[in-house]
């Protein structure tokens, strides 16, 4: 006889209370989605592969549906299904029946804090192909808690005749009673499209491993793949010969002892775990490094680093922790990479699969301090720094490591073309401009005229053809690929350069600086300009130096010598950068428009000054240039997150005053609440009690709320400016600071901003402020 109910002990009241641990709106999705992918790695494990077409869909509810508490979050997939008894233990708290070194998730526990989280009410429905019925278990939390019971019903119905012909298996988990605070990420703006983005980042190994199709709402999840070159692409290296973009790996440890109940590895001697022990539990398992690491085709400086990896699921995006070199001595960390395109960022990637690393219980870290993390460190990076003479300085070895190689042959950017594997503009400079980012852009997007390296390699073929005396002409802007003479020598060694704390990058055409210790290499200016609005396209190379020691009293210096070229030296602590905005940046811009418009033999009535400068921002530094259109998105972004952020977080200022909302506010909120949920009056009025209303309010309102809820806003909450440390009686100029920065934001916004039709002096110093309002609305979020 089957029993009329499934043990959930512990108590309803401490399963509600699971529903407190703090895993994100996400991570909930990512935990049943977890159990999910177990069923099809278990079912591709057995004898009979039950799917040739594994699919999982996430269902959502819409606003109105979750506001008026109807709304329902499904997750179902086409797995083996589970029998009686394991969904018993499934949804039993405390019980976990996946392994926790070959499986992703940990039903039992984790499945409840995550459902407990998203909702009050949970069902879960599971068939196998050989059942005639369906097995389901629904857990009330609030129905048990006031019943005072600690068994949750058992369900059942009958498949019907089509499920039965098709031998249909698989299971549904469905939360209801949803909050809406907490499941609304998920369905609304920026939170869900980045919900997409993340379970296709975080799965994207798994999905390519087993053939798993994710529907999210309706869209399916592209896997976010890392946009690297080919692997046959190589680069020279006098000391470890030709080192390769890709570099697989796949190093087993050792087999040893470890514990399936308390997730312990045991030493080589023991036979008991030392945290239970006993040995029932204890059984061998091998320790296994499994992935790659290779290099993109871009520059980043965010987008770069280590994927790390348990069983196909990414735990943590783009770490950079082998990066940084750890003295044992004085446990110091240096970080070692990127240190020579520091203007550009990095570009070393990988995936590496570390099973038996244990992870936070939320599933988004790996233990740093587990024994275990230190083997995966000495295997990938090794012991020694990466640059050989600090490694030779302070008595290491060389570095072979496989991370080491790959920062031997790809750590530097300033020679474009073959040895550092940079694309190029026509004039032969390196290049990692915002055309290059695009196509990266589109290689996500999956355009498939740039799913290959090649439009990447033709520009590093055109920076060979430029060194070879070729001419750049219009090859790429044509599309075309530049041919070398076959017969033409490609030289196979990288020249060495100083390898110390302060080497940088390089440029062929740029005169050699004077070896003075008077003077440091500018690597951000040093370089070869050429500007193509002037005729006949003048060329010169600046070497560009600091002089920390003064110039004589001198701010800057520039001169252009017999030789060719241009010496830029500048003072960095002169009075004349200290007192003022501009910087050596702008003073080269300056001269250097002088210096094409004599070169071009033009006039200046022709080709006014401003315009060259502008020209040579554009090209060069078009970082310092920020368009209308530009300052208004980013505010547009800044307002959006705010208001977000409060639809978040505002509930935790409940409940919220009727007095603190102005009647033109409260005319918005009734047409937002009749228009998306058909509400009356006690709708709108739950609105504002609850702080839901803040989805419908508009700019000057929005703009307002730091001095509403300043300590909900400041202190680290949206923007990292002080509110409770600052004593009382200058708490009202802190808040006004923000105050003003976000209206500054909101009128770049409006019409009056960036929308007016006459742009005036006046307009002009206006928006001057709002940028640096907008730029000191960014430091305070980063």
């Amino acid at each position: 006889m089957q029993p009329d109910t499934f043990d959930i002990t512990p108590s309803p009241r401490v399963l509600r209370m699971l529903g407190q641990i703090d895993f994100a709106a996400w991570q909930c999705l990512a935990e049943l989605i977890d159990n999910s992918m177990d069923a099809f790695l278990e079912g591709q494990r057995g004898e009979k592969s039950l799917n040739l077409d594994p699919r999982i869909v996430i269902e959502l509810p819409s606003a109105a549906s979750l506001d008026n508490g109807t709304g329902v979050v499904s997750v179902r997939d086409n797995g083996p299904g589970m029998t009686e008894d394991q969904l018993n233990k499934a949804v039993k708290a405390g019980y976990s029946g996946n392994d926790p070194v070959e499986k992703l998730g940990l039903f039992g526990m984790g499945f409840n804090i995550s459902t407990a989280r998203l909702g009050k009410c949970t069902e879960v429905w599971t068939t196998t192909a050989d059942s005639g019925d369906w097995i389901g278990v629904e857990i009330d939390f609030e129905h048990l808690e006031q019943a005072g019971l600690f068994a949750a019903p058992r369900l059942q119905r009958s498949k019907s005749d089509e499920e039965l012909q098709q031998r249909h298996h698989g299971t549904v988990v469905r939360v209801s009673k949803l909050d809406p605070a907490r499941v609304r990420p998920l369905i609304w703006g920026a939170g869900k499209a980045a919900t997409r983005r993340r379970l296709g980042k975080i799965y994207s190994r798994v999905i390519d491993q087993i053939g798993v199709s994710i529907s999210y709402d309706g869209d399916g999840i592209r896997p976010l793949r890392h946009c690297t070159w080919n692997r046959e692409r190589t680069v020279s290296n006098r000391d470890f010969g030709n080192i390769p973009t890709y570099m697989g790996i796949d190093d087993t440890i050792d087999s040893r002892r470890f514990c399936d109940v308390c997730w312990v590895w045991l030493e080589s001697v023991d036979t008991v775990c030392p945290a239970c022990g006993n040995s029932e539990n204890v059984r061998e398992r091998v320790r296994r490094i499994k992935g790659w690491i290779g290099v993109q085709r871009y520059f980043d400086k965010e987008h770069f680093g280590i994927d790390l990896i348990r069983n196909g699921r990414v735990i943590e995006e783009l770490d950079k922790s082998l990066f940084n070199w750890v003295d044992p001595e004085t446990n110091q960390s240096e970080l070692e990479y990127p240190v020579d395109t520091t203007h550009w960022g990095g570009r070393i990637v990988g995936e590496l699969e570390i099973d038996f690393v244990r992870v936070s219980h939320q599933k988004d870290s790996f233990d740093k301090l587990d024994p275990q993390w230190k083997e995966v460190v000495e295997r990938v990076r090794g012991q020694s720094p990466f640059r050989p003479q600090i490694a030779q300085r302070r008595g290491y070895p060389a570095n072979t490591s496989p991370l080491g190689r790959l920062f031997a042959g790809y750590r530097k950017g300033g020679d474009a073309g073959f040895p550092d594997l940079v694309p190029a503009y026509e004039n032969g400079r390196g290049r990692n401009d915002s055309t290059i980012l695009e196509w990266v852009q589109r290689f996500h997007d999956g355009d498939p005229d740039f799913q290959t390296d090649e439009k990447w390699y033709e520009l590093v073929l055109l920076a060979e053809q430029v060194k070879r005396g070729g001419s750049s002409g219009s090859q790429e802007a044509s599309g075309s690929l530049p041919i070398l003479n076959d017969e033409q020598e490609i030289p196979d060694d990288k020249t060495e350069q100083p390898d110390d704390e302060t080497d940088g990058d390089s440029t062929a055409e740029a005169p050699k600086p004077v070896q003075s210790d008077l003077f440091e290499t500018d690597t951000g200016l040093s370089r070869t300009y050429t500007l193509e609005q002037l005729p006949g396209s003048p060329s010169t190379a600046v070497n560009a130096r600091r002089a920390p020691n003064g110039l004589n009293g001198k701010p800057i210096f520039f001169d252009t010598p017999a030789s060719g070229g241009v010496e830029f030296q500048y003072d960095p602590g002169h009075p004349f950068f200290e007192e003022s905005l501009d910087t050596p940046l702008d003073c080269l811009v300056s001269d250097l428009a002088h210096r094409f418009l004599l070169l071009s033999g033009q006039h200046q009535r022709d080709y006014p000054l401003a315009t060259i400068e502008r020209g040579i921002r554009e090209k060069y530094f078009p970082e310092t240039m920020t368009s209308v259109a530009e300052a208004a998105e980013e505010a547009k972004a800044i307002l959006d997150d705010l208001r977000q952020f409060l639809d978040e977080k505002l509930h935790d200022a409940a409940p919220i005053s009727g007095d603190l909302i102005d009647e033109h506010t409260l005319g918005l909120v009734r047409k937002g609440v009749l228009e998306s949920t058909l509400g009356g009056e006690h709708d709108v009025q739950q609105a504002i009690t609850d702080g839901a209303f803040i989805r419908y309010v508009g700019t000057d309102f929005l703009i307002s709320t730091p001095s509403l809820w300043p300590q909900l806003i400041m202190d680290g909450g949206f923007v990292s400016v002080p509110y409770e440390d600052v004593s009382d009686s200058y708490r009202a100029d802190s808040v006004a600071m923000v105050c003003d920065a976000f209206r500054d934001s909101a009128w770049v916004v409006s019409d009056s901003g960036g929308g007016a039709f006459s742009k005036d002096q006046r307009w002009r110093l206006r928006f001057a402020r709002a940028l640096s309002s907008i730029r000191l609305l960014e430091s305070w979020r980063g």
